[in-house]
């Protein structure tokens, strides 16, 4: 009877092993999003022969990975309204590899850096220049023809014998393409330079919903391949983190630094917005989790964008955790300049 009983155990031991593994190793088509970081961008951001300052801005991050079926579980029944449970495709795209979403949020970061240096230098009376340099591939759908023909990372240069600087370029030549029509591109992988021929196709179901003005079309998801002249030079390093939304903060990072007064006055601030190049801040989604991140990092002030009322949300998240924070809604870069000027020196 004993010996029965020890076997009895030893199974459920096992089985209760299994399950833990399984649970841990199952991936499903989910992910999970949660408060992130809020990281200084001064040990990021180098203007040479940059100006010192006293307080520190932020960027501020959400982790995000796929979900097993122990963090599923955790996530959605625990009742944390910042750890939230949200389906793949809201995080990728369809038809996306992992290594494409990869390519796909660095870009994002790399434009970001980009646009942040010539809203800053331009503010600042550096006279930038802007290069618009092709049309950068980030997402190739594996059930369109172009899949045979364009990779991840190519850079079109040209399109139908004429000359592609940016996506409005590319937009305008395949505007009035219709279903089987051929579309000649010049490409740029690598050090090597190829001319290759598509043709329009119907765009998966899958896709339709992010195209929904239009059915048919090459089948690629693209950004714009932009660099630019400046003097004193910038280096940035922003270790690996992707996404567009860092773009205002690192604007006024890369201001601060290139400018005599200090705007920080000793402050802590953190924020969140895309930037555009004419210096307006767009919505990034998540600021709610952002929030909570800032305020555990012991942010004075948060720049919320004033885009999709994302301002509105940030207020409601932080009455919500009862944070001294203040949140400050930005439209523009100059929003965020005009408000740091009013603040008086921290003692």
């Amino acid at each position: 009877m004993r010996k029965k009983r020890g076997k009895i155990i030893y199974s459920i031991v096992v089985i209760i092993l299994v399950v833990g593994i399984l649970m841990n190793v199952i991936r499903l088509p989910y992910f999970i999003t949660q408060p992130g970081t809020a990281d200084a961008l001064s040990p990021m951001i180098k203007v040479e022969d940059a100006y010192p300052q006293k307080g520190t801005l932020r960027l501020v991050t959400i982790l995000e990975g796929k979900a097993n079926v122990f963090q599923y579980l955790k996530a959605k029944y625990d009742f944390n309204k910042y750890t939230q449970v949200v389906k793949a495709q809201q995080v990728k795209l369809p038809d996306e590899s992992n290594e494409e979403m990869e390519v796909r949020q660095l870009n994002y970061m790399n434009e970001s850096q980009i646009k942040a240096t010539y809203v800053a230098y331009k503010a600042a009376d550096r006279h930038p220049v802007l290069h618009q340099n092709g049309v950068l591939v980030v997402n190739v759908n594996s059930k369109m023809p172009v899949s045979k023909v364009l990779k991840v990372k190519d850079l079109i240069t040209g399109a139908d014998g004429q000359p592609i600087h940016d996506m409005d370029d590319l937009a305008k030549v395949l505007k009035n393409k219709k279903l089987g029509d051929s579309v000649d591109l010049r490409v740029k992988r690598g050090k090597k330079v190829l001319n290759v021929t598509t043709k329009i196709a119907k765009f998966p179901k899958e896709w339709l919903d992010a195209n929904q003005d239009k059915k048919v079309g090459l089948g690629i998801l693209q950004g714009d391949d932009m660099s630019v002249s400046i003097d004193p030079e910038v280096h940035i390093n922003t270790k690996g983190i992707g996404g567009p939304s860092a773009g205002l903060m690192m604007s006024l990072e890369i201001y601060n630094q290139l400018t005599p007064t200090d705007m920080t006055k000793g402050y802590d601030i953190c924020g969140t917005g895309e930037i555009f190049t004419d210096g307006k801040v767009g919505p990034i989604g998540g600021i709610k989790q952002k929030i909570v991140a800032a305020d555990k990092a012991g942010a004075d002030y948060f720049f919320a964008p004033t885009a999709d009322h994302e301002d509105q949300d940030a207020i409601a998240a932080a009455k919500d955790i009862g944070t001294d924070m203040k949140i400050v809604p930005i439209s523009t870069f100059q929003d965020a300049i005009n408000f740091l000027k009013t603040l008086k020196a921290k003692k």
